[in-house]
């Protein structure tokens, strides 16, 4: 099976990671894919650390002498490396290959990676339910919405999940100790970690805020919690944003540690008590929650994106709900809660791993569920 996989992504976010692993894996199973993506992408980095072919079009322009460009571009893409699946992780390339689908007979795959729906309008439905062969989706709320609001068949939409690299990311919580001295921390401290790109719409601010509340509600809190912030810069900076919103709320960076960098991420992992991920918005296919699962580090969460899939109803709270989310930091200090939390996730991965559910742990997981989808649609 030869494959395209278009990213028109300007940065290396879980959309990105999505598609970029899924041409990694496809490749070391003989299928022969390359992926397209636009110039000065942030994930470009990232395909030549893993040696992928990509090509470069300029998929997101508006400027009519570009749009010909890429149309160009992709006829002769098609004709030469003759593709039996193109896979659309973003809206915008998705039109132009449905466009172009017809004249050059390739089977389309819609892949919505995106927090964002798609309007139920006419032409939406038209592309989705009579261009697309199938529509593939990392939660099963967006799986919920094609069907229910675009009336997109029941048998052309399949939930699945990113996998996770488990050679980067597994449990040694036997180092625990050892790690917590190279940071600095004790045995008794209780430590909250909240991972991922400097930017509003992570909840860095609403997290903060909540930290705070919870110390002032909890004197164990305030002796044994810690909050770890590990994020690079975007649209904020730890200088510039994060350390000037404690100082004018007035709010003591004492058990607040920010890195900026971390040479390695599985140790931090596993350092954590408890993982956070407090997203107002996103997280439809959150990799750094996949992450801490694979590293046996339990999580709570804001009810937004794939996180109601993996985690039950009570390890959830409203997203920028401050006392909400106080209150779930307080819980965090009671050890069978973080046992209980981890253990009800694990076994959705582990226990309902069967051939028809979209969970799975690892990158072969994540694999095979989507190259059955891919040969179910070319057998019809």
């Amino acid at each position: 099976m030869r494959t395209i996989q278009v990213i028109n992504c300007k940065w290396y976010n879980a959309t990105f990671w999505y598609a970029m692993y899924l041409t990694k894996m496809l490749n070391e199973h003989g299928h022969e894919s390359l992926l397209i993506t636009i110039p000065g992408s942030l994930g470009i980095e990232g395909l030549n650390k893993l040696g992928i072919n990509f090509i470069e079009l300029p998929l997101n322009s508006h400027n009519p002498k570009d749009i010909f460009h890429s149309c160009q571009s992709i006829i002769k893409i098609c004709k030469e490396f003759k593709p039996d699946i193109v896979n659309c992780h973003r809206g915008e390339a998705f039109y132009l290959f449905a466009f172009l689908k017809k004249m050059l007979g390739y089977t389309l795959v819609r892949t919505r990676g995106d927090q964002r729906k798609p309007k139920a309008n006419f032409f939406n439905k038209y592309l989705h339910n009579n261009l697309a062969d199938a529509i593939i989706s990392s939660n099963s709320a967006m799986s919920e919405y094609f069907i229910h609001s675009m009336s997109s068949p029941k048998e052309k939409v399949f939930t699945i999940l990113g996998g996770v690299d488990t050679k980067a990311f597994y449990p040694q919580k036997e180092k625990n100790l050892e790690i917590r001295k190279k940071y600095g921390f004790s045995e008794d401290d209780i430590l909250l970690g909240l991972i991922g790109r400097l930017e509003p719409i992570k909840g860095f601010y609403e997290t903060i805020l909540a930290f705070d509340k919870a110390k002032q509600q909890s004197t164990e809190a305030q002796k044994k919690l810690h909050l770890l912030i590990a994020g690079k810069s975007c649209q904020y900076t730890v200088d510039v944003n994060i350390k000037n919103f404690c100082a004018e709320h007035a709010i003591s960076l004492d058990n607040i540690h920010i890195y900026s960098y971390l040479h390695d991420m599985n140790d931090f992992m596993n350092l954590l008590d408890m993982g956070l991920i407090s997203s107002l918005g996103s997280e439809t296919i959150a990799r750094v929650a996949f992450e801490l699962l694979a590293c046996h580090t339990p999580i709570i969460s804001s009810e937004v994106g794939v996180m109601p899939d993996i985690l039950d109803k009570e390890y959830l709270f409203q997203p920028a709900k401050i006392e909400e989310m106080a209150n779930m930091f307080i819980k965090v200090l009671d050890e069978d809660f973080r046992k209980n939390a981890l253990q009800s996730t694990l076994d959705k991965f582990y226990k309902k791993n069967t051939e028809h559910s979209f969970y799975g742990w690892t990158l072969e997981d994540f694999y095979q569920k989507t190259i059955q989808v891919y040969s179910h649609i070319l057998e019809k």
